[in-house]
C-alpha cells in the first residue's frame, strides 16, 4: 500500500515554463487513449494521490496527466509557496498546451483546492475544454476548516509574518482525507506531503476559491460534480444547492459512499462515473 504508484505506468517528467521554472509533473499513459484528462491536486496532497484513480482511468483507454502544482510535491522549490494566481493558471494552461490533442476531447478535474484552481483555468480555456469535473470541490469549507480558516486569518492579521515563510497550518488535516489503511500506509508515511503553507499562498489560495465561486456560472463547458456523503472537510449540502442553480442542463452531478479522499476508498466508482459522463458527453446526451 505504500507503493502508491504503478511504476511500470506512472512517468515524472519536466516541463520548462515560460518563466524558467522547471516544473515536475506525472503522466500516466493508456495504450489507446481516447481522451485525456488532466488532474490538479489540492493544496496537501500532490498528483501522486490519484494514482489509484488514474490506474483505472488507463485501464478505460483515459491518458491521466498529474499537473502538480510548482512549489508543492516533487516541486520541492520553496515549498508551499505560489508567487500569484496568474503564475499557477499559466503553469496549468501550457501543461494542456503540450497534450492538447484535436483528435480526442480534453477534460479538467479538479479536487479538493484543485478545484477552486480548475475553475479560474476552465474560465480561461472556453472552447478548449471538453468538460470540467469537481471531485469534493473545496469552494466551501465545512465548519471545521472554515474555523482554521478563520484562525489563520486572524494570525496574519495580528502577527508580522513573513509572505514567503511557510508557516501556516494547512486548514485540512491528514484524518480528514480518510480512516481507510491509506491513511497510516501512504498518506502519514508520505515525506511530499504539504503541511505548512505560506502566507502569501494562503492569500492566494482564498481569493482563487472566492473567484471560483462568483464566476462558475460562466464555465460554458459541461460540469460533473462528485461529493463524497461522509466528507468532513467539504460543506456538501451548500456546494450541492450553489450547483442547483446552475444551467441544469449542462451539469451532472453524482455522489458515492466516501471520505474526502475519495480517489482511495473508491478509484473504481469514480472511474466509472467519470467515463461514463465522458461518454455520454461524446454521444451529445449531455
Amino acid at each position: 500500500m505504500a507503493q502508491c504508484a504503478n511504476e511500470s505506468n506512472e512517468q515524472q517528467l519536466t516541463l520548462r515554463m515560460t518563466d524558467g521554472y522547471q516544473l515536475s509533473y506525472r503522466l500516466w499513459r493508456a495504450t489507446k487513449p481516447t481522451a485525456t484528462v488532466v488532474l490538479l491536486n489540492g493544496v496537501m496532497s500532490h498528483s501522486q494521490w490519484f494514482a489509484p484513480l488514474a490506474e483505472v482511468l488507463n485501464k478505460s483507454n483515459v491518458d491521466v496527466i498529474g499537473a502538480d502544482r510548482r512549489e508543492s510535491g516533487i516541486n520541492k522549490q520553496s515549498c508551499g509557496d505560489a508567487l500569484s494566481r496568474q503564475q499557477l493558471v499559466l503553469d496549468v494552461k501550457q501543461i494542456i498546451n503540450v497534450y492538447k490533442d484535436d483528435a480526442r476531447p480534453l477534460y479538467l478535474l479538479g479536487w479538493c483546492w484543485g478545484a477552486a484552481l480548475a475553475i479560474n483555468v476552465a474560465l480561461e480555456l472556453g472552447d478548449d475544454l471538453n468538460g470540467l469535473a469537481l471531485l469534493a470541490p473545496g469552494i466551501y469549507p465545512s465548519d471545521t476548516v472554515h474555523k482554521r480558516i478563520t484562525q489563520q486569518q486572524d494570525r496574519i492579521r495580528e502577527t508580522e509574518l513573513s509572505l514567503d515563510e511557510p508557516c501556516l497550518d494547512n486548514p485540512i488535516n491528514e484524518e480528514m482525507y480518510t480512516d481507510s489503511k491509506w491513511l497510516e500506509d501512504y498518506i502519514l508515511k508520505d515525506k511530499l506531503r504539504l503541511r505548512t503553507i505560506t502566507p502569501r499562498f494562503f492569500g492566494i489560495m482564498l481569493k482563487m476559491s472566492a473567484n471560483a465561486l462568483l464566476r462558475l456560472a460562466e464555465i460554458n463547458c459541461p460540469i460533473l460534480l462528485i461529493t463524497a456523503n461522509n466528507d468532513k472537510a467539504i460543506d456538501n449540502e451548500k456546494t450541492i444547492e450553489k450547483f442547483n442553480q446552475l444551467d441544469s442542463k449542462s451539469i451532472s452531478m453524482e455522489s458515492c459512499e466516501a471520505q474526502h479522499g475519495m480517489q482511495f476508498e473508491v478509484p473504481d466508482l469514480l472511474a466509472s462515473l467519470l467515463c461514463n459522463w465522458m461518454q455520454r458527453l461524446e454521444a451529445g446526451h449531455v
